[in-house]
């Protein structure tokens, strides 16, 4: 098993809930521990890092201000790091 940990830039709450649930669902992911508030994901696997990252960029969302002032989804990002170092 391995523990990847992932800089994660969701900042939708239901979004981040549904990652944990699209984890949850892959049967080689055995846990998961992060926060939306400080953009971090630890999830320990059996498998390739880059389609956990897939994943959680395919699922999340961040919100963003678009030039006519509407706030519109976009789509999220996921990069392994060795540490976290965003904090709230």
């Amino acid at each position: 098993m391995t523990t990847t940990t992932y800089d994660i830039d969701i900042d939708c709450s239901f979004c981040f809930d549904d990652v944990i649930l699209a984890l949850r669902a892959e049967p080689t992911v055995t846990d998961i521990r992060g926060s939306i508030a400080a953009g971090c994901l630890a999830v320990t696997h059996d498998t390739d890092a880059d389609r956990l990252a897939a994943i959680i960029a395919e699922v999340g969302h961040r919100l963003l201000v678009a030039g006519n002032a509407e706030i519109v989804q976009a789509g999220a990002h996921a990069t392994a790091v060795r540490a976290c170092d965003r904090h709230p």
